[in-house]
């Protein structure tokens, strides 16, 4: 029996009951398949990317891509598995007290180290949100998923500053924090890529977006001002 032939046979049962206890071969595959369908989402939008061309990446058939994923967005919903919008850096930063002096030069910090982690995964994030907001539910929760540890930790951070009387009461803290992670996303996501048009650096958006996320936590947003 050819290696495709078994493969064929095995298609349904793993898509079925996938995650299964695979072998080393097997995980080494599952992961070149992963690796392939990012790397080709480089320059692809995921409706543009096929079983057979990720299959073809790796050298291999659309039969063995069936083992292990029932087709290129459940790829995707596996890498996300393994990319993450938090990081211990970024969980110490946000976690500061932004009730003290520095709050602006900390937010900055924070913005830098969230984009650049963001970036790290640029490709399927992009891909996850835009079939996000295409209405599709896994990667709407994947989404979700990902962003709600950090979105906590800010909706914490806005409820101080509420308490302490820095910006105002009415305020959902939730929805603060979603509004500052929305903020960042795009950052992230179309900073890189339009640095210099309109006579606007990648740096001087970062740096306003600092100052919107130092105000928006208690700072004062004027440097080292209290």
């Amino acid at each position: 029996m050819t290696e495709e032939s078994h493969a064929l046979e095995q298609i349904s049962v793993a898509n079925e009951s996938y995650p299964r206890k695979l072998g080393n071969k097997g995980q080494r595959t599952r992961q070149q398949l992963i690796d392939a369908t990012v790397s080709l989402l480089e320059k692809n939008g995921l409706r543009d990317v096929s079983v057979a061309d990720v299959a073809r990446a790796i050298n291999s058939s659309p039969a063995t891509f069936y083992v292990y994923f029932k087709g290129v967005p459940e790829v995707v919903l596996a890498a996300l598995e393994n990319a993450s919008q938090t990081s211990p850096e970024l969980e110490a930063l946000i976690n500061r007290d932004w009730l003290a002096p520095g709050a602006t030069e900390a937010a900055l910090a924070f913005v830098e180290c969230y984009t650049e982690l963001w970036n790290q995964n640029r490709n399927i994030f992009a891909v996850r949100n835009l079939a996000a907001e295409e209405g599709d539910e896994r990667f709407y929760e994947a989404r979700m998923q990902q962003a709600r540890p950090m979105m906590v930790a800010i909706s914490e951070q806005v409820k101080r500053a509420q308490e302490a009387g820095r910006i105002p009461a009415n305020l959902s803290p939730n929805s603060c924090g979603g509004t500052i992670l929305m903020m960042l996303e795009r950052l992230a996501a179309i900073g890189p890529v339009s640095e210099g048009k309109d006579g606007v650096s990648y740096a001087e958006l970062k740096a306003a977006a600092a100052y919107h996320i130092a105000m928006m936590l208690g700072g004062a947003g004027t440097g080292d001002a209290a």
